[in-house]
Order: C-alpha cells, then structure tokens, then sequence
C-alpha cells in the first residue's frame, strides 16, 4: 500500500513499465482490500448466525440456565486473554513469517491453553459459590475445553493470513462457528440441557484448528533461524497483558452503570451494544487487514501508514456519523417504546465508537512498528482520562457523563498517538489533521442531515424512513465532490477505482483496426 502512481495517467503503461505483482501499488492494495472485504464478510455472517443460534436456544433453554452460562462464558472470557491474543499477534506483526516461528508459536499456544483449561478447573468451586449457580461449575468444566485448541487454531489462523489465505482464514473460521452451533442445537434438541449450550465453542475451536493445520501443510515457508522461546513468550505474555488491561478499562463504564440504577444500566447496555457491534466488527476487519501489510516492512513506509490511517478515518466519520443520526430512531424502533433514554445516548456512544476505531487501528499500526512504548503511553493516557470521568460520574450520578467517558478515553489516546508519531517521524501530522477534518465534515453533514429528517416523523418507524432519505439526498448532492474526499484520492492512486479516461482509450485503440479493415 506505500506505493504511489500518477493518477493523472489516462493510458495503460507499457507491460515492461507496469510495476511487478508484488508492488506495493499493484496487488498488494488489491489484497489488502480484498482480505478486508472476506473478514467483513465473515464477521456478517457469523453475527447472523448467533442471531439464529440465540433465537433458537432461547426456545430451548430456560432462563436460569442462560444465566449460568453466561457466567460461566464470562470467567472463560478473562482467561481466554492469557491464552488467545498474544500469539496470534506475535504471528501477524512478524518482520518475516518462517515456518520455525510458526511451529514454536503453535507449541506455545498448546501450552498456554492447556494452562489456562486446567486453571478454570481449578476456580470451577469458587465461580459456584460466589454467583451460588450449582449449574455454572460444569458448565465452565465443559466450556474451557475450547483452551486445548483455541489458542493455536488462532495462531495457525493468523499463519494463514500472513500467507495470504484470508478467504480461507475466514471460511475455517465461520465453518467452525457453524458446527459448533449445529452441535449445540443437536444436543439440546436429543434433550442434553442445558449443557449442551457449552458445547458450541470447544466444537468450534477444534474444527478450526484442525482445518488450519491442514492447509498451513501445503504452504512453502522459508525455514529461518530458530526463533527464541522467551522473546516470543515475552511478547505474547506482553500482548495479552496490553489486551485485558484495554478490555477492563473499555468495559468500566459498563460496569459503573449498574451504581447509577438498574434502570440507567439497562439503557446505557442497550445503547453501548448498538454502536459497540459495528465498531467491534470494523475494528477486527482492519487491524487483520492492515497488521499484517504493515509488519512486512515494520511500518516504516509513512505513505502506507498515512493510507491505512486515512481509511479508518473515512469508514469512523462518515460511517459513525450516519449511525449517530440515524440510530435513535433505529434503536427506538427496535426497542420499542420506553427506551427513549437509550435512543438519546446514541449520538454521544457513535462518536465515542468512532474515536475508539481510529485508536484501536493505530494501536495495530504500533504492534506492527513493534513499538511497546508507545502502546503502554496510549494505554496509559486512555485510562487515565476515562478514571478522570468516572470520577467526575460517580460524583454528579449523570448518564450522560457516563456516556462521555466513553468520548474521552480514546480521544486523549488518540492525540498521545499523533503526538508520538509526529515526534518518531512515523507520519506527517498536518496531513493527517487535515484528513481527519474532511471525514469528520462529512460525517457531520450526515448525522444533521439524517437527525433532522428523523425528528420530523411522528414515529420511529417514520423517523427512520424520513432520516435516511435526507441521509440519501445529501450523499446524492455530494456525490460531485466526492473527488475531494481523502479517501477517493488513497483509492484512485492505488488503482481501487475504474478510471473512463482509460477504459475510453482501449475502446478507441481495439475500433481502430475495425475500422482500418
């Protein structure tokens, strides 16, 4: 993605003046575009095939049972980031992927989840006494199976897409889900309940892992030196440390909800899972698409950082700027009546979301610089502005401020990112400023637009139909500009669009000789 092209050019270059297949400019954006469309997809498919899955089980399992499941899934959750993110990273921001760091890092990741299986056996009475859930011991026994193959089938994932084997990455991985779920399903219609609700995710793991195995044996990695157990141990230990300090501090406001009522928890839950989807869902397909492309060359290209950073930019303003005007009708729709409360936090969680992507990308660009330092700097600037308005909540009992602690925490990590980047000569920051102030404009000019058109119905449903036809007609009046937009301009040098200059050219060279004849 570092490569540049003059976009001014109308006809085809010569065959021996076209860049090589693997030219940053060439296939590499095709790739990189490529791979970030197959993991959305996936990530699509996968969220409408736990929508299916939860539908049907919650006609088979009662309500008490969930409760004990989820329990059990969340004391998983916490151990699952000691044994999931730091391997599968260690793989993705690799300088160069061998076959010796591939096999040491799936070692690793075996014993790591061996690790953490036995440690969930061994809190398996506490979990039961503190929540008093007889139901939620065997239930985390059963769950924690999925440490025996998860840690490495992410690993070997991650292998996959270094060698460039996304489309095959996200096919294991939504196959897994699928029998996983098939599985569970199965189960508990043979009556098998309510265990059988833990079944899915070590069924899914495995098959995972089994599938990436599989391929990974016909791929030709060099062999390289043998790599050093502890530095990669070091490292994974250090990303999955980075990784659960993130989570806890992401989730605090969350958790201080409940002190402010259970009423206020329950709008504030609904809310932050309406934005938090899609930015869970954007972040994951960038940072895998952009981590690898990146640690290729240690992120010391600053045109493929700034394109990669002008990307997340465009899809965080404008696309957060349309759920931030759109989204209290949605949600209100959705929710039905009563939830007026949650609707009306939307717009603050959207640009709470938006702020978060662009953080959460430019912590992937600093794990593919391999730049530690810089990490624990954003982290630390984060979680200290979101404490500052915790604080500031737990003294005014306020929602709202709730809601933007949500806005300041990866507001001020943002800027300790730009400041650092600036100062290890990373990008040029003026540049990007001016990116970040087009993508937002826009996005303004959204979320007016389709919050004005929203407030004229008299209801959510008509709300909704109205603001996006004014979100519709403003796209339509700028479609003349679109030429202006930082991303246009990342797109067209990199080749990503059609250009009729050139298409007209080839139609006039292939009716000459027609017409000659």
């Amino acid at each position: 993605m570092s490569g540049t092209s003059d976009a001014s050019t109308t006809a085809e270059p010569p065959a021996s003046e076209q860049p090589p297949a693997d030219h940053p400019s060439g296939s590499r954006a095709h790739r990189a575009v490529r791979g970030l469309l197959w993991n959305y997809a996936g990530s699509a498919a996968t969220i409408v095939l736990q929508l299916v899955y939860t539908a049907c089980t919650s006609r088979m399992v009662s309500p008490a049972a969930f409760g004990a499941f989820a329990t059990a899934s969340a004391v998983a959750g916490v151990l699952g980031f000691f044994s999931n993110s730091g391997v599968a990273t260690c793989l993705l921001t690799a300088e160069r992927l061998t076959r010796s760091l591939t096999a040491m890092a799936l070692r690793i990741g075996a014993v790591s989840g061996v690790l953490c299986f036995l440690a969930a056996q061994a809190v398996t009475f506490a979990v039961t006494a503190v929540w008093d859930m007889p139901e939620a011991g065997p239930m985390l026994r059963l769950v924690s199976c999925q440490f025996l193959s998860l840690p490495a089938g992410l690993a070997a994932a991650a292998a996959l897409r270094r060698c460039g084997l996304t489309p095959q990455a996200v096919r294991l991985e939504l196959v897994g889900h699928t029998v996983g779920a098939a599985a569970s399903l199965g189960l508990l219609a043979a009556g098998w309940s309510p265990l059988a609700l833990a079944v899915s995710a070590p069924v899914g793991s495995a098959v995972l892992l089994a599938g990436a195995l599989w391929l990974l044996r016909g791929q030709n990695l060099p062999e390289g030196s043998r790599p050093k157990v502890r530095g990669l141990v070091d490292a994974s230990g250090f990303f999955s440390g980075f990784s659960l300090t993130q989570y806890v501090f992401n989730s605090a406001p969350l958790w201080l909800a409940g002190r402010l009522g259970a009423s206020a928890a329950g709008h504030y839950s609904r809310a932050s899972l309406f934005t938090g989807l899609p930015l869970t869902v954007l972040a994951r397909g960038i940072s895998l698409t952009s981590t690898p492309a990146l640690a290729a060359d240690r992120g010391r290209s600053r045109q493929a950082v700034s394109d990669v950073l002008c990307l997340t930019s465009a899809i965080a303003f404008i696309g957060f700027g349309a759920v931030a005007g759109l989204g209290p009708s949605a949600l209100n729709l959705l929710l039905g009546p009563g939830w007026d409360t949650a609707a009306a936090l939307v717009p603050l969680l959207a640009v709470a979301s938006a702020l978060t992507l662009l953080t959460s990308v430019g912590d992937s660009v600093n794990q593919a610089r391999d730049d530690r330092r810089s990490l624990l700097v954003t982290q630390a600037w984060t979680a200290s502005a979101i404490a500052v308005t915790l604080a500031a909540v737990v003294a005014r009992h306020s929602l709202t401020l709730l809601a933007a602690a949500t806005v300041s925490g990866p507001l001020v990590g943002h800027v300790a990112q730009l400041l650092r980047w600036r100062a290890h000569g990373v990008i040029a920051l003026a540049p990007l400023l001016r990116v970040h102030a087009t993508h937002l404009a826009a996005g303004a000019a959204l979320a007016l637009a389709a919050y004005g058109g929203a407030a004229a119905g008299d209801t959510p449903f008509h709300g909704l139909l109205l603001g996006t036809a004014a979100l519709l007609a403003v796209l339509v009046c700028a479609l003349p500009l679109r030429a202006r937009l930082p991303l246009y301009t990342v797109a067209e040098r990199h080749g990503l669009l059609p250009r009729p200059s050139t298409w007209s050219i080839r139609g006039q060279s292939a009716a000459r000789p027609a017409r000659q004849q």
